[in-house]
């Protein structure tokens, strides 16, 4: 019951907290056309530049180009309408995001890995000090600093937007850049300990009163979050629709932003924590896809030294993601590793070490 009351004050902290600082919601922008307005005329009318304007429509940007109305220039309304909504997109999403926030979060979830990958390589990680960590990282990452940016965001907002509007946000792929070089040094150590979603997700599980979990078989769990991305994917191109986006857990953190649909799906996720390891990043995440396909660059990760190891199975046991088992089995690809440092402190043997090299 104790822990059921301390679950129930976590989530609404996250909730209560979040709802005073989420932004605003951000407003559909519908484009201004007339055939007969000039290039200028045209940027001047929808708040973009004509240089912007004039490359999104494929024309030279000169000074007779901008001086020139769309009918002369043989630009339809509707090329001026996609040209000029791309450019609309674009400066939105710039607009949207708190720049000062976002560097803050980065600077910090560098500190956060290195901090991790001290802590260890040294074995020191306990229960106990896990789920300090895990709170920190939801009341810092998500409660305090935010839904965005998000490791999932980077790549379900590219996605997303390319299939809908047909354009790049630039600093969205610096940032998944970025993401992805976190994983490659810390073995998705930022899946595992800075995302906000996911730590919530695993701060429930650590503070379930079911211990035995359900495990679904990696073979079928990845085979799920596979189809989910080529869903969506399809879904973004074919369709210009955000299913991901209609459903989006991270807006736990951003309640201004919650719709019914999606408050019934993040209430469901997480209580599916509560008996099994972090769903979404299990089933679903498109982060959590593309972070196991860079985990086997990672340079910091869980190392198995076989003559030392005596085969007891304790690190399968405990290991929550089964990355053990396929570890353990030879397997070239197994499950991800949140490098939540569970198996180190459970062998007996010490066989298992979180390093840059086997010893």
């Amino acid at each position: 019951m104790k822990r059921i009351i301390a679950l129930l004050i976590i989530l609404a902290t996250v909730i209560g907290i979040s709802g005073i600082v989420a932004a605003a919601e951000k407003k559909d922008v519908v484009p201004r056309i007339d055939s007969s307005w000039t290039i200028e005329e045209t940027a001047s009318q929808n708040g973009v530049s004509g240089e912007v304007l004039l490359r999104n429509l494929n024309l030279p940007d000169n000074q007779a180009n901008r001086a020139a109305t769309l009918s002369s220039l043989n630009v339809s309304e509707e090329q001026a309408g996609l040209a000029v909504r791309k450019a609309i997109t674009l400066k939105n999403e710039g607009a949207s995001k708190n720049w000062q926030f976002i560097l803050l979060k980065f600077g910090l979830w560098w500190l956060l890995i290195i901090g991790g990958i001290v802590l260890l390589t040294r074995n020191l990680i306990t229960p106990a000090r896990r789920k300090w960590l895990l709170l920190l990282a939801v009341l810092v990452f998500g409660v305090l600093l935010g839904s965005d940016p998000s490791p999932m965001g980077t790549v379900k907002d590219t996605v997303a937007l390319y299939g809908i509007e047909h354009v790049f946000f630039p600093p969205r792929l610096i940032a998944f850049g970025v993401f992805t070089a976190m994983v490659i040094v810390g073995n998705k150590m930022i899946c595992g300990w800075g995302c906000q979603f996911g730590t919530l997700q695993d701060l429930i599980g650590q503070m379930s009163p079911i211990k035995q979990k359900i495990r679904v078989p990696f073979k079928w769990s990845q085979r799920i979050r596979l189809t989910v991305f080529m869903v969506f994917t399809l879904a973004a191109f074919l369709l210009s629709v955000d299913l991901i986006g209609m459903i989006d857990p991270f807006s736990i953190y951003s309640p201004s932003k919650l719709t019914l649909v999606a408050g019934i799906f993040i209430a469901a996720l997480l209580l599916l924590s509560l008996i099994t390891y972090r769903p979404w990043c299990t089933f679903a995440c498109p982060f959590g896809l593309t972070g196991w396909f860079f985990e086997r660059f990672a340079l910091y990760r869980v190392r198995w030294d076989e003559k030392k190891c005596i085969a007891c199975g304790t690190c399968k046991r405990v290991c929550p993601s089964q990355h053990t088992i396929g570890l353990l089995g030879g397997e070239k690809h197994p499950a991800d590793c949140y490098s939540c440092g569970a198996c180190l402190k459970a062998c007996p043997v010490n066989a298992l070490k979180y390093a840059r090299k086997k010893e």
